[in-house]
Formats: structure tokens, C-alpha cells, sequence
């Protein structure tokens, strides 16, 4: 599950969103601004949910927008709005700061509704670079690096992994190698490397606190995970893209693994002829 960072001062809102994201996405209720931006810092948050009137004046929420997309513009920024008293010249002007999404009270908030367009704007970012990479990939072996991703700040297991995808962990693997990608135990560590250099495109986000929101044992081992799967740092990783350097440095093992697969020497297992 993803993380939602949520300001939304009505309660009913919040229990909508709330009944909405249920089993979808974990939710990080804050209750004002600077508790959000400490959130977005301290979280591998994906997106984050805001009441476009949680201040007292409309130019106030702008200003806070401003430097939620300055120092995380990695996350996902969607606006839950009443009309009235939003009036379209501020929707118009939340569009100018790079708004992912719009939930119109009484109109979008609805569960499913509201779920789909939750999604739609998370589609705009790091699992908009996913899917084309991995759209002629068995659906089996694509949802499990899928899940990897959205479900980077937990404790995976490959066990885990098999289980949300439905299978036996014997046939995750199977089909695993059958793609030529990595077991179930390294691609999780591959989705968490997604996920972190996600994270790194953020300029204020050091190694450490990435490190930290994805629950690394310290950043020595972060940075040695980088060197291990990427051969990069994450100062590299970051200068070189991000998420997308990452993502090709994946898609570049697979297709190595695939070669040498193809490569190996067909063995010959009938019984020769016996002499009689």
C-alpha cells in the first residue's frame, strides 16, 4: 500500500476518504501544514490528499502548496474542494502549481469514485514509469514488481508477496525466473530502490531520511544496497534521474539475465543405445 498524506480538518471527509482507501493505501492523518510537510520528510509518502480551505484564507493554502511542491515535487498533490466556495479561478490557480487531481465534495467523494481518482493522479508519477517498462511482461511477474513498489515502506517477505498476489510462493518463483527477473527477495529490494530513488529526486531529502522513511537498518546500508543492484550512489542516482535510472538499471539486468539464459547449452537427456 502506498502512503496518503491527509489534511482534511472535516471529519466526514476524512471518514470518507478513510472508507474509500480502505486495503488500497495507508493513510497519515496530519493536522495542519507543518505536520504534512514533516510527514512527506519523514515517510515514503506518495501522495498527499488536502482540503483545498484547510486555512483561513485560500492565498494561504497556495503559499503551503508552494512549498510542498518545491521540496517534495516527487509526491503526488491531489485537492479535495467544495464548489462553493472554491470558485474556478481558484481551481484554475491550484492547476498553476502542478495539482495532480481534483475530488469535488458531493460529487467525486463518492468511494469508488474517489478511489479511481486517487489512483489516476498516482498514475501520473512513479507507477506511470512502471507500467510501459513492464507492459509486455507476464501479468503475474508485472503485479509483483507492482506491489514491490506501492508496498516499498513495508516489510515484505517473499512469502508475503506471494500470498497478495494470490500463489503459491513455488510459483511466484517459477515465474519469476521463467522472465529472467530477479527472486521474489531480491525484487523487493529492487521495489524499495525504486521507491527510494523516487524519493532522492527531492533535493531536500538526503540518504539518511530515505534511508529512515524506508526503514534501512542506517544509511551505510542504504548506500550499499545502491552499489550492490544500481553500482551508483545515491547521490549518483539521483544526478543520473531518479526513479527512471533505476527502473532501466532493472530492465537492463532482466535482459542480461534473459540472454544468458537463451545462451546456456541445450542439454541432451536421451538414454543412449545400448550394444547388443
Amino acid at each position: 500500500m502506498g502512503l496518503v498524506a491527509t489534511l482534511l480538518p472535516s471529519p466526514h471527509r476524512l471518514n470518507r476518504v478513510r472508507t474509500a482507501l480502505r486495503d488500497h493505501y495507508t493513510m497519515v492523518p496530519c493536522n495542519d501544514w507543518p505536520e504534512l510537510l514533516a510527514a512527506c520528510s519523514a515517510k515514503p509518502v506518495t501522495i498527499a490528499l488536502i482540503d483545498l480551505f484547510p486555512a483561513t484564507q485560500v492565498s494561504d493554502t497556495f503559499d503551503w502548496l508552494r512549498q510542498v511542491k518545491r521540496r517534495f515535487p516527487s509526491v503526488t498533490v491531489v485537492l479535495y474542494a467544495a464548489v462553493p466556495p472554491a470558485r474556478p479561478r481558484d481551481l484554475f490557480e491550484a492547476g498553476r502549481f502542478g495539482v495532480d487531481g481534483l475530488i469535488v465534495a458531493d460529487q467525486d467523494d463518492e468511494p469508488r469514485r474517489l478511489l479511481t481518482i486517487i489512483e489516476q493522479a498516482e498514475a501520473r508519477g512513479i507507477i506511470e514509469l512502471l507500467r510501459p517498462a513492464v507492459a509486455d511482461v507476464k501479468p503475474t511477474v508485472r503485479d509483483a514488481l507492482l506491489v514491490t513498489v506501492t508496498r516499498a515502506h513495508q516489510k515484505l517477505a517473499p512469502d508475503l508477496l506471494a500470498r497478495i498476489l494470490g500463489i503459491r510462493r513455488k510459483v511466484l518463483s517459477d515465474r519469476l525466473v521463467q522472465a529472467g527477473f530477479p527472486t521474489a527477495q531480491r525484487l523487493i529490494a529492487w521495489g524499495r530502490l525504486v521507491v527510494a530513488a523516487k524519493m532522492l529526486e527531492d533535493n531536500e531529502r538526503t540518504a539518511d531520511s530515505v534511508a529512515l522513511a524506508l526503514d534501512f537498518p542506517s544509511g551505510s546500508a542504504f548506500r550499499n544496497t545502491c552499489q550492490r543492484y544500481v553500482h551508483a550512489a545515491p547521490h549518483q542516482i539521483r544526478a543520473r534521474g531518479g526513479a527512471a535510472y533505476v527502473i532501466g538499471a532493472l530492465l537492463r539486468h532482466v535482459q542480461s539475465a534473459d540472454g544468458r539464459r537463451q545462451t546456456l547449452p541445450r542439454v541432451h537427456t536421451r538414454a543412449p543405445r545400448l550394444a547388443v
